[in-house]
């Protein structure tokens, strides 16, 4: 069975806000913001790419983690 980019945003979305804590939280707030499954990129990299600088998530979006030290 293939799973259409709806649902996996929506799978998404209920994983990620199903967490406890604040990260979920957001995680799932930014992933329905601005993730299209069908754009080049992961969710992640959508969201660190954001331009939404009103936003008052803005600086705790999730970004990708640097192996540079």
């Amino acid at each position: 069975m293939t799973t259409s980019p709806d649902d996996y945003k929506q799978n998404l979305l209920n994983n990620h806000s199903s967490k406890t804590g604040l990260r979920g939280k957001i995680n799932a707030n930014c992933i329905d913001c601005t993730y299209d499954p069908i754009d080049a990129g992961s969710w992640r990299k959508q969201v660190e790419n954001c331009h939404g600088y009103s936003c008052a998530l803005y600086s705790v979006r999730p970004k990708t983690l640097s192996n540079t030290k």
